[in-house]
């Protein structure tokens, strides 16, 4: 008896178990859960772009049809109640005799109004969200659904690819430039100052004029060295204060050379910073790509969300619903990283953490 009390006294003597103690997927696990508990909006913006990427990475498994498949459907000549209803899918004769007559009337009509050869089957274009089609089709017959998950493909890719090649760029003139100061300096600050001068939408537009063929990778090129600029700025104002904190004079006084401080201690220290650039400056990229689709400055191969919301446009207010849902997903999309890049902030800025001071991780 006294054994057990003298174990039982022992363990309520040993002090709790540390976060550090705990195993690797553990604590990622407790970091998440506290990050999502504290900002609950930034949560939502994680989940919307976990929920993108696996549309991205597995469209086809997601997709109900092929995105480029034509669906095409048997019809019968419309009986007088349905030629009026976007629903069925028939022909009309009289329709056809009009539309020879007045083109604009098969704005009006789904297009299966106006096809003949009911024996091959129609296109079912502007067809109505239904169990087969879960947002209908567009007008050449095309999956929405699909289309939309592939073309998040392009949407990653591009915000992604942009957002990396101006924080890789901007981040190293942005570190040299403060870092060595000077001529040095006044040379990159300059070019940068010469990027701002231009409207991002001038260059890209003197851009598509020279490239000969403008693709998802020309495109990914251009808008990334636009964001250069923007991205030196908020690298060398963080270099410039860290570059005076005690562990770097530290660090020259045991004669550290300059490529070591600016590795091993400047930019490790500025790190926070660039993560909430790259992660908000995607959604912009994104936004930018649809733009540029929706102008026709893009691939025209490539399933755009932008050209399809053009296409959607096209149609007028008689079928609202390829650009209502193609613009949905692009807004939900550019939401989840801007909400997702505020709650990182908030997160990694100490002076955000409120009274408590505890990061948001």
């Amino acid at each position: 008896m006294a054994q057990e009390q003298s174990t039982i006294g022992y363990q309520e003597a040993l002090p709790p178990r540390r976060l550090g103690d705990r195993p690797l997927p553990v604590r990622v696990a407790i970091h998440i859960l506290h990050f999502v508990r504290t900002k609950p909006l930034a949560g939502f913006g994680a989940l919307i772009v976990l929920t993108i990427l696996c549309f991205g990475a597995f469209a086809e498994l997601i997709e109900r049809h092929p995105p480029n498949q034509i669906i095409r459907t048997a019809a019968s000549a419309c009986a007088p109640h349905e030629i009026d209803d976007p629903r069925v899918v028939c022909f009309s004769p009289e329709l056809h005799e009009q539309a020879l007559q007045d083109p604009t009337v098969r704005l009006n009509y789904p297009s299966s109004r106006f096809q003949e050869g009911l024996g091959e089957g129609v296109t079912l274009s502007l067809a109505m969200p239904s169990r087969d089609h879960w947002l209908g089709t567009d007008q050449r017959g095309r999956d929405v659904w699909s289309r939309i998950v592939h073309g998040s493909r392009l949407a990653l890719l591009v915000g992604a690819g942009a957002a990396t090649i101006a924080l890789l760029f901007g981040t190293i003139f942005g570190v040299v430039s403060a870092y060595f100061g000077g001529w040095v300096d006044m040379i990159i600050q300059r070019c940068t100052d010469a990027l701002f001068a231009f409207p991002p939408l001038i260059l890209l537009l003197i851009f598509a004029q020279v490239v000969p063929e403008p693709n998802k990778y020309w495109t990914t090129l251009a808008l990334g060295i636009i964001g250069i600029a923007s991205v030196v700025r908020i690298a060398r104002s963080a270099v410039l204060t860290a570059r005076e904190e005690v562990y770097v004079l530290a660090a020259r006084t045991i004669g550290a050379d300059d490529r070591r401080i600016m590795f091993r201690h400047i930019f490790p220290n500025i790190t926070a910073p660039l993560i909430v650039i790259f992660t908000v400056s995607i959604g912009g990229y994104i936004l930018a790509e649809a733009g540029l689709a929706f102008l026709g400055l893009s691939d025209p191969q490539a399933i755009s969300w932008g050209r399809m919301i053009d296409q959607g446009r096209q149609l007028g207010p008689a079928h609202p619903y390829l650009a209502l849902f193609v613009g949905t997903a692009l807004t939900l999309t550019v939401l989840g990283f801007n909400l997702l890049g505020d709650g990182l902030r908030d997160a990694l800025d100490p002076r955000l953490r409120g009274a408590s001071g505890r990061p948001g991780f």
